[in-house]
């Protein structure tokens, strides 16, 4: 990250924390999942930066943000997102996520049609009614997903570093360490109150829907394999475009939930397209 800045935001009443790659360029915003935080966009960031101004917040309860002392909704994240975005004077950037940060995204772009000039969305809570996580024997229920995460990460949070790293690596072999090591950094600094959240979170199977059919701008919805733990099925992305033309899916085949960790190869043209063809209109 030679030559990025870091700095706050006094944002809904928190102090919200951000990386930001800097320059006279159009701005993208790309907010984390669950877990994660702003450096977790190490890697993609520095395939953009050339191009582009970066922003990359920690969501409350992330990094090194503000608590949201128990409350996690989307609400609040997104009226944390507003006041970063009015803070730093951002003019219709784009915005997108991951997973949590792609609901962020969503809701903003859904609840402020003018604000964005496009999103994009990486395995965002997306859910057909009756919908379970994963294909085959691999498969979870969508209200325990949280359970499971927390647990996953209570995990790294508890181990050494060192640890942690060797037991991301042999999880996940292909991962560079641009990927890895923000990666087990990010658990470090998760705050237990998110973690402690995160069990009782709910998904509602049809706010999604009834956000994409208010969204007026382009929108990249990356999908991954249902066997694999990718949130989105085909069905559920069909549904998407059903209800808004603007929708555009780049089914990535063998990604998981990480789209762009396991299918970066796919992922990155992908994404430069969608930028530069938004900026250019």
């Amino acid at each position: 990250m030679t030559g990025w800045s870091d700095g706050y935001v006094t944002a809904n009443g928190l102090q919200i924390h951000y990386y930001r790659t800097g320059g006279d360029k159009p701005p993208v915003i790309i907010n984390h999942g669950a877990g994660d935080d702003g450096l977790c966009w190490t890697r993609v960031s520095k395939a953009l930066e050339k191009d582009y101004d970066l922003i990359l917040p920690d969501a409350r309860g992330h990094g090194k943000s503000d608590s949201g002392k128990g409350d996690y909704s989307t609400s609040q994240r997104v009226a944390d997102l507003l006041g970063l975005i009015q803070t730093l004077k951002l003019e219709h950037p784009i915005v997108g996520g991951h997973s949590m940060g792609a609901d962020t995204s969503m809701s903003l772009a859904a609840q402020y049609p003018q604000l964005c000039r496009a999103i994009f969305l990486e395995d965002p809570p997306i859910i057909l009614p009756g919908e379970k996580l994963g294909s085959g024997k691999r498969t979870i229920k969508a209200e325990n997903i949280g359970k499971m995460m927390v647990a996953y990460m209570r995990l790294f949070k508890l181990l050494p570093c060192f640890l942690g790293i060797r037991l991301a690596r042999k999880n996940s072999p292909s991962y560079p360490d641009d990927e890895i090591n923000p990666w087990i950094d990010s658990k470090k600094r998760v705050s237990h109150d998110f973690l402690n959240s995160m069990p009782t979170m709910k998904l509602d199977s049809t706010a999604p829907f009834d956000m994409l059919k208010k969204i007026e701008i382009p929108v990249l919805l990356f999908i991954g394999d249902r066997e694999k733990m990718s949130i989105v099925s085909q069905e559920a992305a069909q549904k998407a475009v059903s209800v808004n033309n603007k929708v555009q899916v780049v089914h990535l085949t063998g990604a998981s939930h990480d789209i762009r960790r396991t299918r970066f190869d796919g992922y990155l043209p992908a994404l430069q397209k969608f930028l530069a063809e938004a900026y250019r209109a």
